[in-house]
């Protein structure tokens, strides 16, 4: 997609709350005149980048930062649709896996509910969301990232606590490759991973 569809995308289904030459700043559509939470992408003319932020109560956390202006508003986009969209997780798959007694019944629920692409148990594996096992019968949750580096989401969760966060966060990846279709991103896989990274973790 160009960057007019980018941010055409952006002007459809966020709020636009400021946008000036160096700045453009975006809420939930729909909700309160004041958010407590907004994205805000500006441009640093003194290191010649993009900036990201995310704004919570007036206060700016600085989430990445970007030379190509194209990334950066793919960046906000993908930023603000991980922060702002409402995601529903079926409570009764959730219940399942709290209940299952063993990684086998886990393993079991999850091929039925979901693509086997998206998850891995036990071992790691690129482009999915993986599930250790850590120490004194705790699980951790965690994705490979640039150069196969370990991004967590979640550390030392009982083993169902855990699982149920494998299954939330496998469907928040899948979403996130069906985004990346749905807009025809055209990029390298280096920004791919920082894109996946803002969404999983967003």
């Amino acid at each position: 997609m160009e960057f007019s569809g980018i941010y055409n995308l952006i002007q459809t289904e966020f709020k636009v709350i400021q946008r000036e030459k160096y700045s453009i700043c975006v809420a939930p559509k729909r909700g309160e005149s004041y958010p407590e939470t907004t994205i805000k992408l500006t441009f640093n003319k003194v290191s010649n980048q993009y900036e990201l932020y995310e704004v919570v109560r007036g206060k700016e956390y600085k989430v990445d930062a970007f030379s190509d202006e194209y990334k950066s508003v793919l960046a906000l986009y993908i930023f603000s649709k991980s922060k702002f969209e409402v995601r529903k997780y079926d409570a009764n798959v959730q219940a399942e896996i709290e209940g299952a007694d063993s990684l086998n019944d886990v393993q079991r629920i999850l091929k039925t509910h979901l693509d086997e692409k998206y998850y891995s148990f036990l071992e790691l594996k690129p482009d999915r969301v993986i599930l250790e096992k850590g120490t004194n019968d705790r699980y951790n949750v965690l994705f490979l990232g640039k150069n196969d580096s370990k991004i967590y989401i979640d550390k030392s969760r009982k083993f169902n606590s855990a699982t149920v966060v494998l299954y939330n966060f496998s469907i928040k990846l899948s979403r996130f490759y069906d985004l990346i279709d749905a807009i025809d991103v055209k990029t390298d896989s280096d920004f791919l991973e920082t894109l996946k990274e803002l969404y999983l973790l967003g």
